[in-house]
This record gives C-alpha cells, sequence and structure tokens, in this order.
C-alpha cells in the first residue's frame, strides 16, 4: 500500500484529528503515493534511529514530534539535522509525524497513557476541538497514598526515576494527566478538582504553585509519558499487514549519575 493508505489506517483505527495551527505534522519528506513495505515508530527522528532505518530497509519513518517544525532556511550538510536529510534523500526514505494529530486522537497520547495508568474512565483535561477531543485527561483510580501511587506510575511507566512534588502524606483518588510537557494545564487540573496531575517538564515554580492549590505533581518526563503510545500505533499497522519495528530511545536520554 502507499503511504497514503498508511495514514488512512491510522485515521480509521486511530481517529487522528486535525493538528493545531502552530504545529507542522503530516508529510515532512517524501511522497504519499510512494509504496510502503516496512515501517519504523519513532518519537524523534536522530542519527541512531536513522541508521537502524536504513539498517532494517525501512522506507517509511513515522515519528511523533515534527521532523521539521521551524521554517527551514538553508540545509547544511555538515550540521547533525542536514546530514539526517541528506541520508533521508540518499536512502529514498519518506517521513511522515504525527504529533498534536495524535496527542488529541481518539485512541491517541491520552487514551494510551490512562491505559498504562490502569484509569478506566476518564474524560478530556483540556478540550480544543468542536467534538470535545483535546490534550489530557482526568478520571478517578483507587484511592491510595501519594508515595505508593508515584511507585506505581515509575513502575508501570518503565521509567528510572520522576519527580514527585507533593506534602507527603496526602491520599490521592483524582488523577490528571497529560503526555508530554503539559504544565500549560495545571489550572485545568486544578479548576476538575485532581488531587494529583502526572506529566513532564515542570518547571520549579509551577510546582510551588500546584502544592498551593492542594495538587500534587509527578513528573515523569517528557519523553516516557508518551513513548508508549507509539504501540497503539504498531498494532494498528500489523493488524493491516504491514511490516513494523520501533525505535524506542530517547536522543536526549538522561541518565542517573
Amino acid at each position: 500500500m502507499n503511504l497514503a493508505s498508511v495514514i488512512d489506517i491510522l485515521n480509521h483505527e486511530i481517529r487522528l484529528k486535525d493538528q493545531e495551527t502552530w504545529d507542522n505534522s503530516g508529510l515532512q519528506l517524501g511522497s504519499m503515493e510512494v509504496y510502503i513495505n516496512k515501517v519504523m515508530l519513532t518519537m524523534d527522528l536522530g542519527m541512531e534511529a536513522l541508521d537502524l532505518a536504513i539498517k532494517e530497509k525501512v522506507n517509511l519513518i513515522i515519528t511523533h514530534h515534527p521532523l521539521f517544525f521551524s521554517p527551514i532556511k538553508r540545509i547544511d550538510t555538515d550540521t547533525y539535522d542536514g546530514q539526517i536529510i541528506k541520508m533521508l534523500i540518499n536512502e529514498n526514505i519518506n517521513v511522515y509525524s504525527v504529533h498534536t494529530s495524535f496527542d488529541m486522537a481518539d485512541k491517541g497520547v491520552t487514551h494510551s497513557l490512562a491505559e498504562k495508568l490502569n484509569i478506566g474512565s476518564y474524560r478530556v483535561l483540556h478540550p480544543v476541538n468542536a467534538d470535545g477531543s483535546g490534550y489530557g485527561g482526568i478520571g478517578e483510580i483507587t484511592p491510595v497514598n501519594i508515595i505508593e501511587y508515584a511507585k506505581f506510575v515509575k513502575k508501570t511507566l518503565e521509567t528510572d526515576f520522576l519527580r514527585l512534588f507533593c506534602k507527603g502524606d496526602e491520599i490521592v483518588k483524582r488523577v490528571a494527566y497529560c503526555g508530554g510537557s503539559g504544565s500549560e494545564f495545571i489550572e485545568d487540573a486544578i479548576r476538575q478538582g485532581a488531587q494529583v496531575y502526572i506529566t513532564g517538564d515542570i518547571k520549579y515554580h509551577q510546582a510551588q504553585e500546584a502544592i498551593k492549590n492542594n495538587l500534587c505533581i509527578i513528573d515523569a518526563g517528557h519523553y516516557i509519558t508518551e513513548i508508549h503510545s507509539l504501540e497503539t500505533i504498531r498494532k494498528a499497522l500489523v493488524k493491516r499487514g504491514l511490516d513494523v519495528i520501533s525505535f524506542k530511545k530517547n536522543i536526549a536520554e538522561e541518565k542517573i549519575i
């Protein structure tokens, strides 16, 4: 099938939404008419992921974050990004990014994160579109001490570390969450009565404001709160007979020293 048909599968199975006006989801490099024989899924396209794609004879890379986000004024093949572009063209590899289309999808990042956190029923935390879709979710769990819940989140998201901001003895039941960088939705979580908010990229003063409003914060990281959602894409494409591999390593991998 061609690339356009691959995206049709995602639209049908995952129900992608229209991207935000500031975003650059969609085709990054290549042709929607090219025949696809093997797909790679990755959060971001770095050199290590590209090397694997070439080795595995992949001709479509689907990324979460766009390869091209800001306007390109030049392609300098002596730079990191310039080398990647050159290699993609030389190897006839197409790139398609799903970003905010997937963030807000019915079966996208929010749905996948709810499954990982065992939140069976949730509503959208920050609606954006007319159909009620948007960013993040909020739902309820069995009441649990925040420390124990943070340990569960660490285990289920398969991360070596996370940051917990709390007073230390809270019992939490209502959980808000947002994959990626969700600090801008802290007020939504507070307004809707969440007792803990799980996301990434929380700043010092944002955490302070949350605590002042009786909201605990679990910062599990941008990458780790989104990477698991790629499994939904993999399953949707494999079900339709496509050969799919996943690259699950962060370009800027954090290490505990």
